[in-house]
């Protein structure tokens, strides 16, 4: 038994260091940071939203007015909440002369994403059932493409659902004595069409779940794939670099009369080329891979909406991405030094693959802009939230986020590989390091020895 203690108490003390906690400590707050401002976010997100309806019926007691009284009901029953705060009247704000343009900007001003449009003609087709069809349309302001960007059409199905109920429940009242496909016509009296504002351009026929499924296909497997190759190419480089040092090979390469900028220059560009290597068979597994689990294959297309990439933007994400990894490799490059050996050099990989983890969930979850400042400061200053985001931004012509983006990570990947070079071309690899920063890694030397 005392030899167990001991052996735990040996492994502890040289797994459990300052220089391997003081990552995990700041990947814990930043964790907490995160996932306490995204918490209310998407709290915000899935909670009930508000819908707007014009109505030009303008008909006191009409079928369309009822329609809407029992709407505000449903409202009031179901959700226990105040009708009036969640069915927003916005028919003074819609002119018939710009319809599509009115419509957008004051489903904006009123921050409704849904809203319903009931023609002047409604009360008159519903009367006329037998002949007739009443039309609803559904109009959606898609302002994001996360994952809960579709939550709107749900709440456009339902509130034209309880309508078709109120419209069917008056016309059996009215005609007692129906026949069985009498009765059915009734029951298709009012149908409904879809049509989506996406980023102010409209879209007839389609609903916020297609855009998402749409987009969803050309921009959810660039997070994933660029997460993979950090983490993939982080540890290769990390523990590689642990290996070297745990078999000497690494100071006797640096004891070499080459060069330390091209040791340092070979090994970032040859590992910036495995992975975008890595990358690209990664993305055509990827591609066929989802493009295979999409429910909306052979549906709508980025093309349909008329936000496909152009050849110009395929190469500003190539460039993205070999900077981006780039940055990571300089960052493993300098975490690497400070490993002993190969157990320590897995430790320091958990930073890196906290800092690709983290944007990969929030750009998938949520939209950037619509993102307190706060957080949208501190993902733009992880370079590994850029490439992920980077698609989507040039699919919405949001070229100032690209070009900015792609800046910082440029001198990110500058600024880190200068640091990487200053480090190997000093002599704190062969000798170890001096003066305070010493301190601060003693006792991790002490228990490896």
């Amino acid at each position: 038994m005392n030899h167990l203690l001991n052996l735990i108490k040996k492994e502890l003390r040289e797994l459990i260091t300052p220089a391997s906690m003081m990552p995990v400590i700041v990947v814990m707050i930043m964790f907490i940071a995160l996932g306490t401002m995204m918490g209310s976010e998407i709290s915000e997100k899935t909670s009930l939203q508000p819908v707007g309806y014009i109505d030009m019926t303008n008909e006191p007691g009409g079928y369309a007015d009822s329609a809407l009284t029992y709407l505000a009901y449903y409202y009031e029953e179901v959700y226990q909440v105040d009708p009036s705060e969640y069915l927003k009247d916005i028919s003074s704000d819609v002119s018939e002369a710009d319809f599509e343009k009115s419509l957008y900007d004051a489903m904006i001003n009123n921050k409704v994403s849904t809203a319903l449009y009931i023609d002047k003609d409604f009360n008159t087709h519903i009367a006329n059932w037998e002949t007739e069809k009443a039309e609803i349309k559904v109009f959606y302001a898609q302002e994001d493409t996360g994952v809960f960007s579709s939550l709107s059409t749900a709440y456009g199905t339902e509130a034209v659902s309880v309508i078709n109920r109120s419209v069917m429940n008056e016309l059996l009242e009215e005609n007692t004595t129906l026949t069985p496909i009498q009765i059915s016509s009734i029951e298709s009296s009012c149908y409904y069409s879809n049509y989506t504002y996406l980023k102010g351009q409209l879209h007839e026929n389609v609903t916020p779940d297609k855009v998402y499924g749409a987009i969803s296909s050309q921009t959810t497997f660039v997070p994933i794939i660029i997460m993979l190759v950090i983490v993939m190419i982080g540890s290769i480089i990390i523990s590689s670099i642990g290996n070297e040092k745990e078999n000497k090979t690494l100071e006797t390469l640096l004891t070499l009369p080459i060069n330390r900028t091209t040791i340092v220059t070979g090994k970032l560009i040859g590992s910036a080329i495995a992975g975008l290597v890595m990358c690209a068979f990664y993305m055509v597994g990827m591609y066929f891979y989802i493009n295979g689990m999409s429910i909306t294959k052979g549906g709508l297309t980025v093309d349909d909406l008329g936000i496909s990439l152009g050849i110009v933007d395929w190469l500003i994400v190539a460039a993205m991405m070999f900077l981006t990894i780039m940055c990571a490799l300089g960052i493993c490059m300098l975490l690497g030094a400070f490993a002993k050996n190969y157990k320590t050099a897995q430790m320091y990989l958990m930073p890196v693959s906290a800092l690709a983890v983290i944007p990969m969930f929030v750009t998938m979850f949520a939209n950037y802009f619509a993102l307190p400042p706060v957080i949208q400061g501190l993902l733009f200053v992880i370079p590994f939230t850029h490439p992920m985001m980077v698609i989507q931004n040039l699919m919405f012509d949001e070229y100032a986020l690209v070009y900015a983006g792609l800046a910082y990570v440029a001198i990110f990947a500058v600024v880190i590989v200068f640091l990487t070079v200053k480090l190997y071309k000093s002599d704190i690899l062969l000798t170890g390091m001096t003066g305070k920063y010493a301190k601060l890694f003693s006792k991790q030397k002490e228990t490896e020895q």
